[in-house]
């Protein structure tokens, strides 16, 4: 059965919604899973919080890397398929898991030579550091899982297709958090492995989404069987999807370094503020990781209706979209705000001075919730306009900032000031895109009144 939705024809509004919607929920259970695994983390104690969460930062540049092929990929096999280009979409999609694979080993081999080095650059103390490198040994070994899978969800969704790759990874989370109390605490002869028995549990469900992307694609025998059968080496594709990527690599590795940099300024507080931080950023995460995911709904709709030349669907597409995303932050905003403490005693229920440092975080973040939702989602239709370089030079020069600023306000207000630049760089970056956006769909509607 084709679950492909057609992105050039009908009403916009309902295409963005059948399109997001399983967007929306993949990202949904993304959150559930990262509160259920921060909650059986949390039970192994605070520094077992803290260095699970600074080798995170590993995964996050990893992550940052895998977006080079992904949105390189994303945005021109989009283009070609809206504009009717089946052999040339074939050829991008197999170059970008070109590049993943060969991007992913890369790391694998890099992030295991530097991971000692990279942790004990927090000195965090020995219990937080041995958490860390049991964590973060397993699954860069995996990581190649964590280049790959990504690239085929977009593969799916390039096409208009988000349900298929909703349905896998949705199982593939839910495994994660069955094994997840399984592994760490044992279960039956299953001895505990604590820390270890969390890494594991995500490699083994990043494994089950692979064999299950691959069987999907191999029994539709469609296009995307014919793009993972038939790998072609193409220097051009290479070099353009690597080009039209890098920004937002760059952009997100970019951020990745800053908040390794603003964690070693909260780690000078103990390990309480940076345990505060990795949790509060699980549960902001219902607008960014949601966001994230709308993203890249929205940025396959712009890709294609402008891959096909239709501007004046373009346009409605973006201003469909910043309603969506918008309502998205406010809500977030108000759930953050005002249920900022009872969230946080979910995780640390036994910890006052960890609660009452995570209801501040939560309140000064969540005042920023929907300006950053604008932000991210608005970044899919500048991908889309095959514009990857706006929204990674507003990123860079606005977190940029959040150093200057940390270091200006520590020593009036403690953590709390790191805080405070995260969240006002997180509104100036919102303001700006809406702004540039707004330009150049002016730029667009000119255009077509002129022609």
């Amino acid at each position: 059965m084709n679950k492909n939705i057609n992105l050039l024809e009908g009403n916009i509004k309902s295409t963005l919604l059948r399109l997001s919607i399983p967007l929306a929920l993949t990202a949904f259970i993304q959150i559930a899973y990262g509160f259920v695994d921060m909650l059986w983390i949390a039970k192994l104690g605070t520094n077992a919080v803290a260095g699970v969460g600074i080798a995170g930062f590993v995964f996050w540049i990893a992550n940052s890397l895998a977006l080079i092929p992904k949105i390189g990929m994303g945005v021109y096999a989009s283009q070609a398929y809206g504009s009717n280009h089946k052999d040339e979409t074939i050829r991008v999609i197999n170059n970008g898991l070109l590049q993943a694979l060969i991007l992913g080993l890369l790391f694998t081999l890099f992030s295991l030579a530097v991971r000692n080095v990279f942790i004990e650059f927090y000195q965090l103390g020995m219990e937080a550091e041995q958490s860390a490198k049991e964590y973060m040994t397993i699954v860069a070994s995996a990581m190649l899982l964590f280049f790959v899978n990504p690239i085929l969800t977009q593969s799916f969704t390039s096409l208009g297709n988000s349900f298929t790759p909703f349905v896998i990874n949705t199982i593939g989370l839910v495994a994660n958090m069955i094994l997840d109390p399984v592994l760490i605490f044992g279960f039956g002869t299953i001895e505990p492995q604590g820390v270890e028995g969390a890494a594991w549990a995500t490699v083994l469900s990043q494994l089950f989404v692979f064999f299950a992307f691959i069987l999907t694609i191999l029994i539709e025998n469609g296009l995307l069987r014919r793009a993972i059968t038939r790998i072609t080496l193409r220097w051009d594709w290479q070099v353009a999807i690597f080009k039209l990527g890098i920004p937002a690599a760059l952009l997100s590795g970019f951020h990745a370094s800053i908040s390794m940099v603003l964690n070693r300024f909260m780690s000078g507080f103990g390990p309480t503020p940076v345990a505060v931080t990795s949790i509060g950023s699980q549960i902001e995460s219902i607008s960014w990781n949601t966001s994230e995911g709308l993203q890249v709904g929205i940025q396959a709709l712009v890709a294609q209706n402008f891959g096909a030349g239709n501007a004046k669907r373009v346009i409605e597409s973006i201003r469909e979209s910043f309603k969506l995303i918008s309502m998205i932050g406010v809500i977030a905003t108000i759930v953050l705000v005002v249920f900022s403490e009872g969230l946080f005693t979910m995780f640390m229920p036994h910890d006052p001075e960890a609660i009452r440092l995570g209801s501040i975080y939560l309140i000064i973040l969540g005042l920023s919730q929907a300006f950053m939702s604008i932000e991210i989602g608005l970044a899919g239709a500048f991908n889309g306009l095959s514009d990857t370089r706006t929204p990674a030079l507003i990123g860079v020069i606005l977190n940029l900032f959040r150093i200057p600023i940390s270091l200006v306000l520590m020593p009036i207000l403690g953590v709390i000031g790191v805080w405070i630049a995260m969240s006002s760089t997180s509104i100036a970056k919102g303001v700006v895109s809406m702004y540039l956006l707004r330009c150049k769909v002016n730029r667009m509607e000119w255009l077509i009144e002129n022609r």
